[in-house]
């Protein structure tokens, strides 16, 4: 489906300080896509207000054609689940969390989890390798068991649309690599639509099939990895040197940083 999810227009920010200004564009259902620009270019600001954390100064998000601000909480989060950069290590088992997120479907005055619940709860947990861990408690796992078991509670709202902010960023190479294999995996198998905030740029471009990039709260261009991660973008948008070449394998852009040292000696 085109226009799966679309921002038109859309303007948010905080009463006294940064805001981000006119951002549009659109994804398709199925499509992996990245959220790529340095600190302070509007990348958090844009995922507060994508999740309504922030409110809209203007413009519209629109969900299978239904602007989300229209929608009750439990209809959003029926919709659209969302993975933030820190889980709130709570003292509660791995399962227990998960299973919060069936929450959104649960009927009015219905307490308890069904047949049903469970076992999407532990289908999820299969799916991301945490199904081991479901009687270890939260705050005894982890970064990396914690983003994985909160990706395994977001699914279990069986969304449509996964929003994750910078997903990788406490994490380890192995780590980073297990992660986004994962969400690869899922939005290959269920079809599932990503949206993620993310800050490595060859990550974005190893993972991403579709990139928008910010800067100084606003939307500097949008494609895919081979039209945006080139050294002409990265350089105006980072103000950094860098030579761009190509995977040999997976034949998307790689980014290599040059050392002032380096650049000084080539003078």
């Amino acid at each position: 489906m085109k226009n799966f999810f679309k921002i038109e227009n859309f303007s948010c920010g905080y009463r006294t300080g940064f805001k981000i200004e006119n951002v549009n564009f659109s994804i398709h259902k199925g499509s992996f896509a990245g959220i790529i620009g340095p600190n302070g270019s509007g990348k958090s600001t844009l995922f507060k207000g994508v999740t309504q954390e922030l409110k809209a100064h203007k413009g519209s998000i629109l969900l299978n054609n239904i602007n989300i601000s229209n929608m009750s909480y439990k209809e959003k989060a029926r919709n659209i689940a969302i993975v933030t950069q820190k889980i709130n290590a709570e003292a509660i088992t791995a399962y227990e969390y998960v299973l919060m997120g069936r929450i959104p479907h649960k009927k009015h005055l219905n307490f308890f989890e069904s047949k049903y619940d469970h076992a999407i709860a532990q289908k999820y947990m299969e799916m991301t390798d945490t199904w081991r861990m479901r009687n270890k408690y939260m705050n005894e796992l982890s970064g990396g068991e914690q983003q994985l078991v909160s990706i395994a509670r977001a699914l279990t709202q069986e969304p449509q649309l996964l929003l994750l902010d910078e997903p990788t960023s406490y994490l380890d190479i192995t780590h980073q690599v297990q992660v986004l294999n994962l969400i690869q995996k899922l939005n290959d198998e269920l079809g599932l639509t990503v949206l993620m905030i993310i800050h490595d740029l060859n990550l974005a471009s190893e993972y991403c099939d579709y990139l928008i990039m910010m800067k100084n709260g606003t939307q500097y261009t949008q494609g895919t990895p081979n039209e945006i991660v080139n050294y002409e973008n990265i350089e105006a948008v980072y103000d950094t040197v860098v030579i761009t070449k190509t995977n040999p394998l997976s034949n998307n852009p790689v980014v290599f940083l040059v050392s002032q040292k380096t650049l000084d000696s080539l003078k």
